[in-house]
């Protein structure tokens, strides 16, 4: 029984949109094919302001948005940073 990705602390998920949003070559696009999305669906994302965080509300509206399978599918898109960042267990928000 993983952790569900919607309770972790608004200040981590911020981070992750950002960290997500923030890489030139759509990162959280990569994720959203990890994930399971259909390319049109990824598409509709990206007219989203924050097309991650497009993304990421959505995911966690499933049964299977557990924290694992976020940290399994950063890593298998090389971006081991990101799930780093997600996994270390400091609260400490990031300054802007």
């Amino acid at each position: 029984e993983g952790n569900l990705y919607p309770t972790l602390p608004p200040g981590k998920q911020e981070e992750v949109e950002k960290l997500l949003g923030s890489s030139t070559e759509e990162t959280w696009r990569q994720l959203a094919g990890e994930l399971g999305y259909k390319e049109d669906l990824i598409d509709s994302f990206t007219r989203e302001e924050s097309p991650a965080r497009a993304l990421l509300t959505d995911w966690s509206s499933k049964e299977t948005a557990t924290l694992d399978a976020l940290l399994a599918a950063l890593r298998k898109i090389q971006r081991g940073d990101i799930a780093e960042s997600l996994y270390s267990e400091s609260t400490a928000t990031s300054p802007v």
